[in-house]
């Protein structure tokens, strides 16, 4: 238990002292020993638990993917929009709350990668019905809306949340309600 206990100590250093780094310095330019030198541990501390400072922030990613309440707490069908904005809201929420994580992850100028597996993520758990008459259609009707969504987020966290996390979920999901409008009307480019 106690070795259990020291493993999660000192992973938890090491990745404090990458995000550390990362709010200063894009990753490509972050070494294992900068991180050893912030986190004061050995750079066979640092091997015995990751290859090289991409598996670091993968199981950076990893954590922060596992605890989003919208990826584990969602029921798989949405009865209602209140619901759903209620959902929205406890996502919102947990970003906000997670502030600095967030800043890192999503706004650093390396993020396509974190970005792209948010959207994944969300696309496998909830495939809602989609209009569209093909797949490849209610694909990029999806990747849509997640990426305005993350474009959104984006420009929130910039902002310093200057709404709260239910308006903030109010507005998305009219977002959302006015794209399948647009989508299922007659509109067409010519």
């Amino acid at each position: 238990m106690a070795d259990n206990r020291r493993v999660r100590m000192t992973k938890k250093l090491i990745k404090d002292a990458y995000l550390d780094l990362l709010e200063n310095n894009p990753s490509e330019k972050i070494s294992v020993t900068d991180i050893c030198r912030i986190a004061d541990v050995n750079r066979s501390t640092f091997y015995m638990y990751y290859e090289d400072t991409i598996t670091l922030r993968q199981d950076i990613e990893n954590d922060v993917m596992e605890q989003i309440p919208v990826l584990s707490d969602m029921p798989s069908e949405i009865t209602s929009d209140e619901q759903f904005v209620e959902i929205l809201e406890s996502f919102f929420t947990y970003i906000k709350e997670n502030d600095r994580m967030f800043r890192i992850l999503i706004l650093q100028s390396d993020n396509r990668a974190f970005n792209r597996r948010l959207i994944n993520a969300v696309l496998r758990k909830y495939q809602v019905e989609s209009q569209a008459n093909n797949r490849l259609l209610a694909k990029y009707e999806y990747i849509f809306i997640v990426s305005g969504v993350i474009g959104l987020l984006g420009a929130w966290i910039e902002e310093n949340y200057p709404i709260s996390a239910k308006k903030f979920s109010e507005m998305i999901l009219k977002m959302g309600v006015k794209a399948a409008e647009i989508e299922n009307s007659d509109f067409r480019l010519h």
